[in-house]
């Protein structure tokens, strides 16, 4: 694998690990303001306990009529309205609502919204508080905004409570749909932030490549094996050198090689040239052997000293190695 893709596998990895961690923290924000919504309505389903118990209290001890005890409850209830923020009271046998801001939903049965799971909000509510062990639940329905003229169905937390000495079941939701936008919105910052971030350090990555083989003058790998080549006495390879200058590793082992080259070839000449001073000397000897004449021994003389001169040549030649 080149030097290059490893890089760049180092690099997506990091930046993988950077995406990874800004959908999780993307996501345990949206869970957090989830669970502080949840928490909220929870509080005022305790609120809406104590009250219905309250007046329930009145009903038992003969303070008040049972229908003086629910008509004050539902007024105490419906008092605790803040925008498109409202309790609702169902009953737990049908599906009439015992209190809804709206009038006009009041009187007769109204099952509620369709839920994704292909249940009605009413029986939905129902189903669930019969397994709940709190008698307390929490679903997401959509829903318009009451007395809007908005008629788009919005995401709403809901909570519902089982107070089973009237038979009914109070709720209240909030919609969500503000926690979508402050998450989109966190979301786009996050997502503008790591896109910064990742130009920087994909640039940093380019730069850091761009240096590491500007210095290597190739890849490793391709190095390496140019290198063995050259040990095993192989000096004429055509070394490539894709990028750097004269200061880069390959172009330090392409000079190498040079020199080893120009070396070898200097032995072998001299080698060559030696071996023919020898083989004259030899000639002159043998007929000096016979003739013992001047003549062949001045020759085998001058041969002589051409054998140690070579010789001298050689041994610089050899001496070169150490570079």
């Amino acid at each position: 694998m080149k030097l290059k893709v490893r890089i760049w596998i180092i690099v997506a990895a990091a930046l993988l690990g950077l995406v990874v961690m800004a959908g999780y923290g993307l996501y345990q924000l949206r869970q957090s303001l989830l669970n502080e919504r949840r928490a909220q309505i929870a509080q005022h389903l305790d609120f809406a306990d104590a009250q219905l118990r309250y007046f329930h209290s009145l009903e038992v001890t003969g303070s008040l009529s049972r229908e003086e005890a629910q008509s004050r409850a539902k007024g105490a209830i419906a008092a605790q309205r803040k925008g498109f923020d409202y309790f609702f009271i169902r009953t737990l046998t049908d599906d009439l609502f015992v209190y809804h801001p709206v009038a006009s939903r009041m009187g007769k049965a109204d099952p509620g919204e369709r839920m994704p799971d292909g249940r009605m909000n009413a029986a939905a509510y129902r189903e669930d508080l019969a397994k709940s062990r709190d008698n307390k639940v929490f679903m997401t329905v959509y829903a318009a905004r009451p007395n809007s003229t908005d008629k788009t169905s919005y995401p709403k937390l809901v909570g519902v409570l089982k107070f089973e000495p009237w038979g009914w079941m109070p709720g209240i939701g909030f919609y969500v749909d503000d926690i979508d936008r402050l998450f989109m919105k966190e979301a786009t910052k996050m997502l503008s932030f790591g896109g910064g971030l990742i130009a920087i350090v994909a640039l940093m990555a380019i730069l850091a490549l761009s240096s590491i083989l500007k210095l290597l003058g190739g890849e490793p790998k391709y190095a390496a094996e140019c290198m063995r080549k050259i040990a095993s006495g192989d000096l004429g390879i055509d070394i490539e050198q894709s990028n750097g200058g004269e200061d880069s590793m390959m172009a330090s082992l392409k000079m190498m090689q040079m020199k080893l080259r120009n070396i070898s070839a200097a032995i072998h000449e001299n080698a060559e040239h030696l071996e023919k001073q020898v083989q004259g000397f030899e000639l002159r000897y043998k007929s000096y052997a016979e003739t013992k004449t001047d003549a062949d021994f001045e020759g085998m003389s001058k041969y002589a000293a051409k054998i140690m001169d070579a010789s001298g040549i050689f041994k610089k030649a050899v001496h070169r190695i150490k570079l």
